[in-house]
């Protein structure tokens, strides 16, 4: 079990240090396919120790090797509920990605008080569409609403897969929300000024924000550019691209940029983050809120609805607003594909439809 300890007096025994001061006790044994299974036992506060672990591995094995019936089952029929609650803290404790602390803080927010106690083995649609129909009455936007359901489904797919609940994903074949993901809104030259100008006395943001107006990537790309990515002799980036699991070059477009990339660099190793500070541990977090009060205090205060998706000026608008003003400058299709890493041009037809003069040289020149 990656980032946990393995107990050095017992076999198949792990504990995982809590934030409050609290452990949590895990065994792992292999069942009747030969496949890994890891068993939350409980936390100290709770009285459980690494012996008791052991002693309920041992007991565990010695079932499964009598092919006794396999404990999940028998511990599911001991049990009155299995709650959704139940499978988060399992979700939350053993799994190891960057989006885990932003499930975390949605799911106490909006799925725990509505669905945490529901026995998962009887959750139906009713539940779902019912759960659907209270955010959409918080006047939260359709693509929110899905990302509550995925957040489910991964919680509970989770416990599935590393069998800590043996049935089925009743996420599965739940109907989700029409959404119209296209974004619409991009900044004008004078809203990037104001942009820039809003952000030039926080060296965090403004490195972001000109990074991403010069790049056009995403903002994971940028986040995660290293001293070591950068070649300032050819002002350029090698840069990855998550999505598509690809990497791919970027450029400096101003000698603006160009110094505040150099002098960043004379401040940090080879292996550091362009962007980074030990005054804020979640980089991504800081960055997402500080510019969000930005861009509603230039921008989006004027919505009328703040769900708006299509007009609302996000993070993602800076990467929009790049692509756009080259489509706008009559830069070719591939120019841009170049640029902003797509996997296909046809993903980039938004774009090409902005280009005025996309048709006026290949007709100009028809016939000459």
């Amino acid at each position: 079990m990656m980032g946990y300890i393995k107990s050095k007096k017992f076999e198949g025994v792990y504990h995982n240090p809590l934030k409050s001061g609290d452990i949590s006790y895990y065994i792992t044994y292999k069942d009747n396919e030969n496949k890994t299974v890891t068993k939350k036992i409980g936390k100290k506060s709770e009285g459980v120790t690494e012996s008791y672990c052991s002693q309920i591995r041992s007991e565990t094995v010695l079932k499964l090797r009598n092919n006794e019936l396999p404990p999940k089952i028998a511990i599911s029929k001991r049990q009155n509920v299995v709650t959704l609650d139940s499978l988060a803290d399992f979700y939350f404790e053993t799994k190891d990605n960057k989006s885990k602390h932003k499930y975390e803080g949605k799911y106490n927010l909006r799925i725990k008080p509505i669905l945490g106690s529901k026995d998962v083995r009887y959750m139906s649609d009713k539940d779902f569409k019912k759960f659907q129909q209270t955010l959409q009455n918080d006047n939260l936007s359709n693509h929110t609403v899905n990302c509550y359901i995925d957040i489910i489904s991964a919680i509970i797919s989770h416990s599935i897969q590393r069998r800590n609940f043996v049935g089925k994903n009743p996420t599965v074949g739940i109907k989700k929300l029409k959404v119209d993901n296209k974004r619409e809104r991009i900044l004008s030259k004078s809203e990037v000024e104001d942009l820039l100008e809003s952000v030039e006395d926080n060296w965090i943001l403004n490195l972001f924000v000109r990074l991403s107006l010069s790049i056009g990537g995403r903002k994971s790309t940028i986040l995660n550019i290293k001293k070591s990515d950068v070649d300032l002799e050819d002002r350029r980036f090698i840069l990855k691209d998550f999505k598509n699991d690809s990497t791919y070059y970027g450029y400096m477009n101003d000698d603006t940029i160009y110094e505040l990339v150099k002098n960043r660099m004379d401040m940090i190793g080879d292996d550091d983050f362009l962007i980074s500070s030990g005054d804020y541990t979640d980089i991504y977090g800081y960055i997402g809120r500080k510019l969000n009060q930005i861009f509603y205090y230039l921008f989006n205060h004027k919505l009328s609805d703040q769900n708006d998706r299509k007009n609302k000026v996000v993070t993602h608008t800076l990467r929009h607003t790049v692509l756009s003003h080259l489509a706008m400058n009559g830069e070719s299709v591939y120019t841009i594909k170049s640029i902003s890493n797509h996997k296909s041009i046809q993903m980039l037809e938004r774009y090409v439809k902005l280009n005025p003069i996309i048709g006026k040289k290949p007709i100009e020149n028809l016939w000459k």
